[in-house]
């Protein structure tokens, strides 16, 4: 399992890759979030997470979207695009509950068109 590692001052923390739902931007720092409802404040911003995952894109990794300037989504976790209600929900299957994110309608539409199109499917 491929690992992203974060260097804080006084700590270095190593998220498996594959387990991580979601980013989330909390000002110039962000929230990875996991299936377990675990939440780790990350010492850097979404844009610097967001060039971390890109270096580490394989075959086998899993897709990551930014979404806006609030997210950025694990692709193989998203179980529902609702647009009447302004939501994407993940979940992994696994873990009671799942995440019902909040997001504008034409975000929505983009990921939706995006499956649709099997651009997400490997």
């Amino acid at each position: 399992m491929k690992y992203t590692i974060f260097n804080r001052r006084t700590e270095l923390l190593r998220v498996p890759l594959a387990k991580a739902m979601f980013y989330e931007a909390y000002g110039n720092y962000c929230y990875g979030v996991f299936p377990n409802k675990q939440k780790v404040m990350l010492p850097v911003g979404l844009t610097t997470v967001e060039e971390m995952l890109h270096k580490q894109a394989t075959e086998t990794a899993p897709t990551f979207l930014r979404i806006g300037k609030r997210y950025i989504v694990n692709a193989d976790m998203i179980v529902q695009v609702n647009l009447t209600n302004h939501k994407l929900v993940l979940s992994d299957f696994e873990h009671e509950g799942n995440f019902a994110l909040p997001m504008s309608k034409e975000a929505l539409k983009t990921i939706k068109r995006l499956y649709e199109d099997n651009t997400l499917w490997k």
